[in-house]
């Protein structure tokens, strides 16, 4: 792997000029692409950080992050913990398939939660009225952290759902390790706080991604979406935490076989 610190090689070439109705992501992202067809950024080297091209092109890093997630999803680009971003290929190959999960028992979540991180890129408070505690099933009048992140494979980095975390005000900490490819929350739970998951209750419903995830999805609205909602207890039935999932239509499959004569 040849290595340029996240530098563009060479004169800088002009970006991809942008029509008015055009979105500033799909402009983007065509640049990229431009530039990595045209050997601008070469097979093998890094692309220059996120940061770096907000500065360069003039856009938001929300905007850099759905630019680049295109390239991921076709195979040109790959996202490595430590290392960076490392074109992989010059030509765009077909789309990468769905994740495919098998969450029937604890186990399969526990180490599904193992291959995913979480993205902050917002945070609010909430107090449970009666619809969100009867949703959630935590008290009435309970406040509760609520964070907006973006699920990703630490695999490849592939942004699979838009999910709301729930944390208990005692739990905030929890948010200052949401980055990089941190520890599940089940884990920090267990390692800072001493809390122990006795019983995870999980809910799934065909619905539409939330307004507010649309334009970190890249998607438009009325996108359909996979709502999967889990909850977490302790020992005394206490609701720990909660994980609202709106997965993405071609990017997330849930399946689950069981043979005759198994528990499922």
């Amino acid at each position: 792997m040849s290595k340029n610190d996240g530098k563009p090689l060479g004169k800088p070439t002009r970006a991809t000029p942008r029509s008015k109705t055009q979105p500033r992501y799909a402009w983007l992202h065509q640049s990229l692409l431009d530039g990595i067809m045209s050997g601008k950024y070469p097979v093998g080297s890094l692309l220059p950080t996120e940061a770096q091209l907000s500065a360069t092109f003039g856009v938001s890093r929300h905007t850099v992050r759905e630019a680049t997630r295109r390239l991921v999803d076709t195979g040109m680009i790959v996202r490595y913990p430590s290392i960076g971003t490392v074109v992989m290929s010059a030509q765009p190959g077909a789309a990468q398939p769905s994740y495919v999960a098998g969450l029937g028992t604890m186990k399969d979540l526990l180490a599904y939660t193992d291959q995913t991180r979480l993205e902050v890129f917002g945070e609010t408070v909430a107090v449970a009225d009666e619809a969100m505690a009867e949703s959630l099933r935590c008290e009435a009048g309970s406040k509760w952290l609520v964070l907006h992140t973006n699920r990703c494979l630490v695999e490849n980095g592939r942004v699979i759902s838009y999910t709301r975390v729930y944390l208990r005000p005692e739990f905030e900490k929890i948010k200052e390790k949401l980055h990089g490819n941190h520890p599940s929350i089940y884990k920090m739970l267990r390692d800072d706080y001493g809390q122990e998951i006795h019983r995870i209750r999980q809910q799934i419903e065909a619905t539409l991604m939330p307004e507010n995830a649309l334009f970190q999805l890249g998607l438009d609205s009325g996108s359909p979406a996979l709502r999967m909602l889990r909850a977490y207890f302790d020992p005394q039935d206490r609701l720990l935490t909660v994980s609202e999932n709106f997965y993405v239509a071609d990017r997330f499959k849930l399946q689950t076989e069981w043979e005759h004569g198994e528990e499922p």
